[in-house]
């Protein structure tokens, strides 16, 4: 059987710490065939034998096939079955471990306490010293927020110096091919896999070529400056093991929270009673504000919470009985816990008392330049705007008679700034918003989409800065939105007043045809300007930078400080990728 195999060099490569023993691959070998068909396939259960190729290669192998069958995919719940044929081979060559397989689950994890996985770096950089060309690059972003890309694929005839340094920095490669020479890999580091485009080989030559790559893999250094460009991922537990700890940690419920608002799903006790409005609204207040760790107390506004945080390798899981004993139904038959959907979903963010760390949505982000970025994230902060005597974001309920938002509200504020000169000014708060505000500046070639949130004391908690975040950042693609959209808005909704008054949406055009001016203008000029504004007056610039400047000085500051920069780095780099200038509105 293995002098018949034709085989793609398709492999997963581990460190050996020690060689597997006859028992651990025979129960291996067990459990993975539970399901198959018969019995193994003629002289296809081979463990651990000696084999010497050609050139002199020396490997210990071990090899099985079998037949399963199972439901055709493109079938569900019937009697069909179509056969296949599985198999696993496994390669031992002194100090490490390659896997092949087809329709086998993660054999891998039946060897934990026999091999290790190649360090990140040296696995990334392979063949790095020879000039390689990357073709495609699949990347993770690193972000403590849902409403940004999560990852992305770019591809090139060679995306080295094309793909931006800002870019890569902040994005962690999870599969990339390159070119050295004439040849093709593929690698994805999160499975430990090098793929060679080639022909098909036989077993001898495999053994050679696993050899060659293991060897490779031994002796590449950071040499590739394409990959150097790129952040690194690291493990929960290495940042424990470190020394650090966390100290902060902000749910996000919004999706729970929509879905009880459009009636889809209803909080209820654990004795089946509903929840009344008012416990609701206290819930859902009390965690938007994040939760301090202090090892096993939980604090959040100043109550102590019953319960715990605990560490895998990889999760953070979140214990306390309150939130096990209030239950989601949704449409009226699911149900669940709040406590069981934080630790399936983990919608939370964690911040160390180390800002080079971060942990979002089950994974963790290590940014040593985060520190280093803190005089540029304070420059997108304008304290120039007046923002006194501010008492409410748009100061409800409006009278019908009102042809202006009070002018105690942040919307007045707002709208009194920008509206100078030939300046357009739309309100689209409410029904499918773009923004709070948008501004067209034809002097300028300019527009800008304005996200407001006003709070009634000054707060540098992560909460207030996440919610107007996430709305900036839902809504980025429509700063490159096509005319025809926003006459869709101006039909909708634009060329009415604000709900139940006389408060006109629209301040510098009378019409529909003097915005499409307004906006030929803007998207004419290939050097027009598109910013996204956050009007944030419960901010101080003079107090951010204060604080923030004490982890330039390798000082401490306060968790939600380390969660706030975060957030407003995800913001700014977000910005930047969309071609868009990120501006903060705050106070002195």
């Amino acid at each position: 059987m293995i002098n018949d195999l034709s085989l793609s060099k398709n492999v997963q490569f581990y460190e050996l710490n020690k060689a597997l023993t006859v028992k651990s691959i025979e129960d291996t070998f067990r459990e993975i065939s539970k399901e198959r068909v018969g019995n193994y396939l003629k002289n296809s259960y081979l463990v651990r034998k000696k084999y010497t190729t050609a050139t002199g290669n020396k490997v210990i192998y071990s090899f099985v096939s079998y037949k399963i069958e199972a439901e055709p995919s493109f079938l569900s719940g019937t009697k069909v079955k179509e056969q296949k044929y599985a198999y696993l081979l496994l390669i031992e060559c002194n100090d490490a471990l390659a896997i092949l397989k087809k329709y086998v689950d993660s054999p891998e994890k039946h060897f934990s306490s026999f091999i290790g996985e190649y360090d990140y770096e040296k696995f990334c950089h392979f063949h790095g010293n020879k000039n390689p060309e990357y073709e495609r690059v699949t990347m993770k972003n690193m972000s403590i927020s849902n409403a940004v890309i999560r990852s992305r694929s770019l591809e090139a005839k060679s995306l080295n110096g094309i793909l931006s340094s800002n870019s890569s920095s902040r994005s962690i490669p999870s599969n990339f091919r390159m070119k050295v020479g004439e040849d093709s890999y593929t690698l994805t580091p999160s499975t430990s896999r090098v793929s060679h485009r080639d022909n098909k080989s036989s077993f001898d030559g495999l053994v050679d070529w696993v050899i060659e790559i293991k060897n490779e893999i031994k002796i590449t250094n950071n040499e590739s400056e394409f990959l150097r460009n790129f952040a690194s991922p690291i493990c929960l537990k290495d940042i424990i093991d470190l020394g650090h700890k966390v100290v902060a940690i902000l749910i996000d419920l919004s999706e729970v929270e929509t879905k009880l608002s459009n009636g889809s799903a209803v909080l209820s006790k654990a004795d089946g009673s509903q929840l009344e409005q008012r416990e609701i609204n206290k819930l859902f207040n009390r965690l938007k504000s994040p939760i301090l760790i202090d090892g096993n107390l939980l604090k959040v506004k100043w109550l102590t919470l019953a319960g715990k945080v605990s560490y895998t390798k990889n999760l953070i899981t979140i214990r306390n009985s309150s939130l096990d004993d209030i239950f989601v139904t949704e449409n009226g038959s699911e149900k669940y816990t709040i406590g069981s959907y934080i630790n399936k979903e983990k919608p939370f963010s964690a911040v160390f008392d180390s800002p080079n760390y971060a942990y979002y949505s089950k994974s963790c982000f290590e940014y040593k330049r985060l520190v280093d970025n803190i005089p540029s994230i304070l420059n997108v902060f304008d304290d120039t705007y007046n923002f006194s005597s501010i008492g409410s974001e748009k100061e409800k309920p409006h009278k019908p008679h009102f042809t202006r938002f009070p002018i105690t509200s942040l919307f007045r504020k707002v709208e009194d700034q920008f509206s100078v000169n030939d300046n357009i000014v739309i309100c689209d708060d409410m029904n499918d918003e773009w923004a709070d505000h948008i501004v067209i500046d034809s002097a300028a070639s300019s527009i800008s989409f304005i996200h407001s949130k006003f709070v009634k004391k000054d707060t540098y908690g992560a909460s207030a800065f996440h919610d107007v975040v996430a709305q900036a950042l839902k809504n980025i693609g429509r700063t490159q939105a096509e005319k025809q959209l926003f006459k869709v808005k101006y039909d909708n909704e634009w060329h009415k007043t604000y709900e139940n008054t006389n408060i006109s949406r629209v301040i510098g055009a009378n019409n529909w045809q003097e915005i499409e001016v307004a906006l030929d203008t803007v998207n004419q000029n290939p050097n027009a300007i598109k910013r996204i504004v956050l009007a944030t007056p419960f901010l101080s610039k003079k107090k951010l930078a204060e604080e923030l400047n004490k982890l330039s000085l390798g000082q401490k500051c306060k968790p939600h400080y380390v969660q706030l920069i975060w957030l407003i780095n995800t913001f700014i780099s977000s910005c930047k990728d969309f071609g868009v200038q990120a501006h903060i509105l705050c106070k002195q």
